[in-house]
């Protein structure tokens, strides 16, 4: 697929054994002294800050995209983890794996340099949190801008600015993010609160429940395109191995989950997360043995097995009204691993579960 941070907006989709292909100096010691020896109430009157300017954000998307596209050009996750971190570098990664099934008009296209426009930046006060929020549309040069706008997320990790996380909505609405009177955003520091029917940490849960339970009724995801498209995943390749073979989707391992969260004006949340499922394909006979499908020969090459593992890492956006049901407005998911086989206890090779 081709990512929400490389700019290519609207859900995507991968391949397993059904889906096809369709579709980030200091002072000296004189001075240290006489600032420690400053009044508190000196501090306190001192202007607030965020935890970057507009300015500098400004400045860090402008590099963010420079290396993107220089990156992408070449296929170079090397390059690209200057830049990019966390659950959006594991999509970038196995993206430029996936290349080596596309045709070169594909690649060409890929690689063509974009740019977000019509940037608008959400910041925390400094102190409050270590990332902050960006809302921007992706253009290609020649190109009309993205239908539907970007959430994009920028983290500080060991000192170098990063984008980590990424989600593009399904339509042009997204909920308003409460302002203080200083115009900084609110990160959520109480995820298990509940907003409405669900808390901030338990969006993960109620995504994969769309794989394994179909959704709730009562606390769920409202519905939606997203939605629906992803609760018909499993019917889709149970109804491809089916009789002889079967799909079963758990939760893989939490590595690169994380989510991000903003409080709205109406006193709900709004969160960018990510999830990651395991879909576990397997021959429900002695004899059933499973053909990988193209995506999956980038991980296992050509082998047929008895059964394969799939990792999928999903970045999501969220509304969680102050009242009522959840609302997914968009993901993004990727094909990051594959594996043929089990150990005894029935988990994916060279993992814990």
């Amino acid at each position: 697929m081709k990512n929400a941070v490389r700019g290519i907006s609207g859900m995507a989709c991968a391949s397993t054994l059904i889906l096809m292909v369709a579709g980030c100096g200091g002072g000296s010691g004189t001075d240290s002294a006489a600032s420690s020896a400053e009044p508190a109430d000196k501090e306190e009157h001192k202007p607030a800050v965020g935890v970057v300017t507009r300015a500098q954000a400004d400045k860090l998307v402008d590099h963010y995209e420079k290396v993107n596209n220089k990156a992408n050009k070449n296929s170079d996750p090397r390059l690209l983890s200057t830049v990019e971190g966390g659950a959006v570098l594991e999509q970038s990664k196995a993206t430029y794996k996936m290349q080596k099934n596309w045709t070169a008009a594909e690649r060409a296209d890929y690689r063509k340099p974009f740019h977000y426009v019509d940037r608008k930046f959400y910041l925390p006060r400094k102190g409050t949190a270590d990332w902050f929020a960006m809302v921007a549309y992706s253009k290609n040069a020649g190109e009309k801008k993205g239908k539907y706008p970007g959430i994009l997320i920028m983290e500080k990790q060991g000192g170098d600015w990063k984008m980590v996380a990424g989600s593009y909505s399904e339509s042009t609405w997204l909920p308003r993010l409460a302002k203080d009177e200083k115009g900084f955003v609110e990160p959520v520091s109480d995820t298990a609160k509940k907003a409405g029917a669900l808390s901030p940490d338990a969006l993960s849960d109620e995504l994969l429940d769309l794989y394994t339970e179909q959704g709730s009724t009562r606390d769920g995801f409202r519905t939606s395109k997203t939605t629906e498209s992803l609760r018909k995943i499993p019917g889709r390749q149970n109804k491809l191995l089916n009789p002889h073979g079967e799909a079963v989707f758990n939760r893989g391992e939490p590595t690169h989950e994380k989510f991000h969260a903003l409080r709205t004006e109406d006193g709900g949340v709004f969160a960018v997360f990510s999830t990651e499922v395991r879909e576990h394909d397997r021959g429900t006979q002695v004899t059933a043995t499973i053909h990988p499908s193209d995506s999956m020969k980038v991980y296992v090459g050509d082998t047929s097995a008895p059964s394969f593992f799939v990792n999928w890492l999903h970045l999501s956006s969220a509304y969680l009204p102050s009242k009522g049901r959840p609302k997914l407005l968009g993901t993004e998911y990727e094909m990051t691993d594959a594996a043929a086989d089990s150990d005894r206890n029935g988990r994916m090779p060279g993992t814990g579960t």
